[in-house]
Order: structure tokens, then C-alpha cells, then sequence
């Protein structure tokens, strides 16, 4: 009965705690790092046991309470993420990101963060009672990793006002629309708020904007990069003027750049700038 709640409690953690890191972060790879880390502490775990000479039963248990977990964590991970994509290696050239033009709104990561928290909880509870091994530390540690985490992005995000999709019309960038997103969305895409068959729209940048090192507002650029400029009729959009229009003038459509600016009295400062190729 210890090997199955030892199974269910880590493969539960594993998961919930890769799935937190890929979607507070956005970064697959770090939550791959983090299961193949767990993977190789749990084998080289079991490893110890089949030294000791242990009968083949109890390795089979200590195999499907420590190894297998881990598995069918990275399984499922990769399944609900959209598969594992190996990139190939390239010397001197721009940083490359996974094509996404999805949104996952600063209201779902917080539902998330909230989420996790109470699973970690729980999880620790579980394993303080019912798990004896090291394996009951481990959890503890990591459990009480992501409740802290959940606290200071929660504590990061208290100013937080709103998620806004910025349409760009024009090749130069001409016409330029706002819409703030409802906090009833939790998954956006392009299509699900501004429909037009007759033009691609590439999302080229997401744009953070702090003040007093407070985060206020994500901006998520999209941009039909026609050369005829046209105006957006649809009544969610209003027409701007983008005061930070300098700080992306340079941007291309196959950018993906993540931008942190200071609003400040005198305009916007760049505070970091990444800039990948999809």
C-alpha cells in the first residue's frame, strides 16, 4: 500500500510542479531539465537497492514507487505540451523559440499559481504523513519550493491591471489598435478576438510594462504586415498612438521578442530586451 501512495504522490508532484514551471516561465526546456533531474536521482536511487542484492520483488516495488512516477510524469507533460521538439544546434546565429501565438493571460497563470500552491500543499501533507523514506523529504523540499515561488510571483503580480492585445496595420507600422483582454479569458488566440481571412497576423513581440519596478500591464503585438494600410472596424479595438512605437520599430514578423519597459515622465526606457526567430 506505501509503493502506491508513493507512486501517486510523486507522479502527481512531478507533473503538477513541470506543468507550473513551463507555464509561469513559458520554457519547456526548464521543465524538461527539472524531470530529468528527478529521473536520474530516483535511478541512481533504485540503483543503490539492486547493489544491496534486494529480491526481485522489492525492486520492482522500489522501481514502480521511484522510477516509473517520473516516466509517466515526462509522458504526460510532453503529450499535454504539444510534444518534445529537438532543435538543432546552431554557432553564431539568433536564439530560436518555438512558434506560439497563443496567449496564457497574467488571470490564468494566477489561477495556476493558486492551483499548485493547494496541490503542493496537499501533496506535503500526504507525504509527511504517509511516506517514511527520503523520497518524503524530497517532496517536502519541493512541495514547499512551489508554495514559496507562488508567493513571491503572486507578491510580483499585486499591482498587476490588465493583459491588452496590440493590433499593428501597415508595413511601417501605420495604424496601430488596443484591446483589453476580459478577465474571463484564460487561453487566447489571435482568432478568438479579431477575425480577418485576407491578411496573416504574426504576433512579433509581448511587451511588460512596469513603473516603480511594478509590473501594471502585458501587451501581446500582433501585426499584418500589409502595404496598404486599412482601418480595423471592429468595435473591441481602439485606434492609438503607441507611445513606446520607437522601442519596436525595429521588430520584424518573424520576431518573437519579450520587452520589459519603464513607463517613466519623460516616456518609456527599456529595461531588457530578448529578441528570438521563429
Amino acid at each position: 500500500m506505501d509503493y502506491i501512495i508513493s507512486f501517486f504522490l510523486s507522479f502527481f508532484s512531478f507533473f503538477i510542479i513541470s506543468h507550473f514551471i513551463y507555464r509561469i516561465f513559458g520554457k519547456k526546456q526548464w521543465s524538461y531539465i527539472f524531470l530529468g533531474i528527478i529521473f536520474l536521482s530516483s535511478f541512481f536511487d533504485f540503483m543503490q537497492y539492486v547493489q544491496a542484492g534486494f529480491e526481485a520483488t522489492i525492486l520492482l516495488y522500489v522501481f514502480m514507487s521511484r522510477v516509473l512516477p517520473v516516466i509517466f510524469a515526462a509522458t504526460l507533460f510532453i503529450k499535454m505540451t504539444g510534444g518534445m521538439h529537438i532543435k538543432k544546434i546552431r554557432v553564431n546565429r539568433p536564439k530560436f523559440k518555438d512558434p506560439n501565438e497563443d496567449i496564457f493571460t497574467t488571470i490564468y497563470l494566477r489561477k495556476i499559481i493558486y492551483i499548485m500552491s493547494l496541490f503542493s500543499i496537499i501533496i506535503g501533507l500526504l507525504s509527511y504523513f504517509f511516506i517514511d523514506d527520503i523520497l518524503k523529504y524530497i517532496l517536502l523540499i519541493i512541495s514547499g519550493l512551489v508554495v514559496l515561488f507562488g508567493i513571491i510571483k503572486l507578491y510580483e503580480l499585486r499591482y498587476f491591471k490588465s493583459d491588452k492585445i496590440i493590433l499593428i496595420v501597415g508595413k511601417q507600422k501605420e495604424n496601430i489598435y488596443e484591446m483589453t483582454l476580459d478577465k474571463s479569458y484564460n487561453r487566447v488566440h489571435i482568432k478568438d478576438v479579431y477575425k480577418n481571412d485576407d491578411y496573416l497576423i504574426d504576433k512579433f513581440a509581448t511587451v511588460h510594462i512596469y513603473q516603480d519596478k511594478k509590473l501594471l500591464e502585458k501587451h501581446y503585438l500582433y501585426w499584418i504586415a500589409t502595404s496598404v494600410a486599412f482601418e480595423v472596424t471592429d468595435k473591441k479595438f481602439n485606434s492609438i498612438n503607441l507611445q513606446y512605437k520607437q522601442h519596436i520599430e525595429n521588430l520584424m514578423k518573424y520576431h518573437d521578442a519579450i520587452i520589459k519597459l519603464d513607463k517613466q515622465k519623460s516616456g518609456y526606457k527599456i529595461m531588457k530586451e530578448k529578441k528570438y526567430r521563429k
